[in-house]
């Protein structure tokens, strides 16, 4: 290949897809090179070989399935109109890209005298069929009703057949890290219908996945309800100027913090606060402050998190930056999220003619409109995970490497067709290093690896290390054994930080009751400890900025019972991005065929 056409498929599909390509035709020249390396890879090839992941839902391709697609912009009615289809269906499923949504669509159906179900990560609800005076669908084999409409997160759908589907957000198939989720709900549904609502970016895309499975897609599209417009006056650097019923955007939480204070003390409106370290459950609260003309709260200072999943009424939206830190560089924000953000202004129903969209600085006011004028690229290609099982088979080929090694050999080997990708598993390699020495099974640890956790979090991290063992040792583990909140109330904003990570840290047992409920016993003295926390940061956002911020917080690791920091990882070491070719691989591969050439090569 030439270097220009490396150089296009760099830009075309990143630094994995090159790295994919380049790894690819490794093994080619080994196959000429090296044959003996090749005799002993071409059984890892055939494990690895992720390019027809249809094969992996044999229930679903004898369904004979009508694809509708619902696309356009925030505020066009698609996922509404979806949801009409939903709730006239004799059974359905809506899977949702947040806890959050599913439980507004729950609550929905619930109150409007149709059961429902509530399937998330960390939450299960059963309707109360006697309350509303149906029969169930049917009984599980432990006698537990079965209701014919469930509401999820789309990692949740449950594998049952269904007249009606609805998949939310379906761009985020090409999502780096969550992608996955979205691909195998569209390849293993069993519905009848099944209604994807989104960008009409994703038209193309799901068109390629949906010929290659001899389903044919309808398209439908809508226009937003209600005008949008970039106003040419921007705050000229002013917080003065901020409005009531302004949504004023900053993607650090610091930052929203600060510019609270700035609005508060310049404006005198009183601000409400979202961010995504926050518990779902207090973004909502401070939703409806926002949203109450009677609450006193006038301003809502957010991070994209409000881009999806809550209902706003926003006049207006103001951009304090058109960049964001992504974990490796500060980038641009995507033309997507841009305009996804921005529609948020003048909701349907809000109680304004238009919604405007400005910035505070005047300088970005241009280019502001050009983003918003803008679409988003059509999406080229959608996430993949490999199947349990999978991994099951590659881990026996190296019985004596760690979890974390055989997770990144399996990347470097594995080959995907033209329609997909391997997804970002930086989190999932994080996890494994911090637990791979604990000696848990692969199918329990591929379990823990996709756990809803952000091994940056001290706290959550000393958690994962006490639940894991508990698994491993194959003993009860009590909700007050991992979970002991801080007597004393949060102090300053980091303490804060601590009681967020807190409530993060009772989710993951709260996940983890799922999936090892013999381990993990006390659900309901989890749920306790959960609405303590979020009634304690709930409280805590009404702290004032404290002068200084120390580097960690005194409460940050209060608590018996939990893994003291020196026993896992140490606290900045989280991986980093995963290097082609591993070292791992490379030394596995010379002791499966002593390939002195290989060891030339690199």
């Amino acid at each position: 290949m030439r270097p220009s056409n490396l150089i296009a498929l760099l830009a075309r599909g990143g630094k994995g897809t090159l790295g994919d390509f380049i790894v690819n035709q490794f093994f080619a020249y080994l196959a000429i090179e090296a044959p003996d390396v090749v005799k002993n890879t071409k059984f890892l090839r055939e494990i690895t070989d992720l390019r027809f992941p249809s094969e992996w839902a044999p229930d679903a391709r004898k369904v004979q399935r009508r694809i509708i697609m619902h696309v356009g912009p925030t505020n066009s009615g698609k996922t509404h109109n979806a949801l009409q289809r939903l709730r006239a269906a004799k059974s359905g499923i809506y899977c949702s890209p947040l806890r959050l949504l599913a439980y507004e669509v729950y609550s929905r159906l619930i109150s409007d005298g149709i059961p429902c179900a509530l399937v998330t990560g960390e939450d299960r609800r059963i309707p109360d069929f006697g309350k509303l005076g149906i029969e169930p669908s049917g009984y599980t084999v432990t006698g537990q009703p079965i209701s014919r409409m469930v509401s999820c997160t789309v990692e949740m759908a449950p594998n049952a057949p269904y007249h009606v589907a609805v998949i939310d957000e379906i761009q985020m198939i090409a999502d780096q890290s969550r992608g996955w989720a979205w691909t195998n709900a569209l390849l293993s549904l069993r519905a009848d219908e099944i209604h994807l609502c989104g960008e009409p970016s994703a038209v193309p895309l799901v068109k390629r996945i949906c010929a290659s499975l001899d389903e044919e897609v309808e398209v439908h599209e809508y226009s937003r309800l209600g005008a949008l417009e970039v106003s040419p006056d921007s705050l000229g650097g002013k917080w003065s100027n901020v409005q009531k019923g302004d949504c004023v955007v900053a993607f650090s939480r610091r930052e929203i913090f600060n510019i609270k204070a700035k609005i508060e003390k310049a404006a005198g409106l009183r601000c409400a606060v979202i961010y995504g370290g926050l518990p779902p459950e207090t973004r909502a609260e401070q939703a409806r402050l926002f949203n109450d003309p009677d609450s006193g709260y006038d301003v809502l200072v957010a991070s994209d998190a409000v881009g999806m999943g809550i209902n706003l009424k926003i006049n207006r939206v103001v951009f304090t930056t058109l960049s964001k830190w992504d974990g490796d560089m500060v980038r641009p924000i995507s033309v997507s999220q841009t305009r996804q953000i921005g529609g948020r202004a003048g909701r349907h129903n809000s109680g304004v003619d238009r919604g405007r969209v400005t910035t505070l600085e005047a300088v970005d006011v241009d280019r502001l409109d050009e983003i918003m004028g803008l679409q988003p690229h059509q999406l080229r290609v959608a996430g993949l995970k490999p199947p349990t099982e999978v991994i099951e088979v590659f881990s026996r080929q190296f019985p004596k490497v760690s979890f974390s090694q055989l997770w990144s050999m399996f990347c470097d080997i594995a080959s995907v067709s033209d329609n997909y990708f391997l997804c970002n598993f930086r989190d999932q390699e994080a996890i494994a290093s911090t637990i791979g020495h604990l000696g848990l099974s692969i199918r329990d640890m591929y379990q823990f690896i996709y756990a809803p956790i952000n091994c940056r979090d001290i706290i959550v991290r000393n958690c994962l290390v006490h639940c894991a063992t508990a698994v491993a040792r194959k003993i009860e583990c009590k909700a007050a054994s991992v979970i002991c909140l801080p007597k004393a109330k949060p102090k300053t904003r980091q303490d804060l930080i601590a009681f967020e990570q807190w409530h993060r840290a009772i989710t993951l047992y709260l996940w983890l009751s799922f999936h090892f409920p013999e381990t993990f016993t006390e659900y309901d003295g989890a749920l306790v400890f959960k609405g303590q926390c979020e009634e304690i940061i709930q409280a805590g956002l009404l702290l004032p900025d404290s002068p200084s911020v120390p580097k960690r917080s005194s409460a940050l690791f209060a608590g018996k019972g939990v893994a003291k920091p020196e026993d896992v990882l140490e606290e900045q070491g989280v991986p980093k991005a995963r290097k082609k070719f591993s070292v791992g691989l490379k030394t596995q591969l010379e002791a499966l065929g002593k390939p002195r050439k290989v060891a030339k090569t690199n």
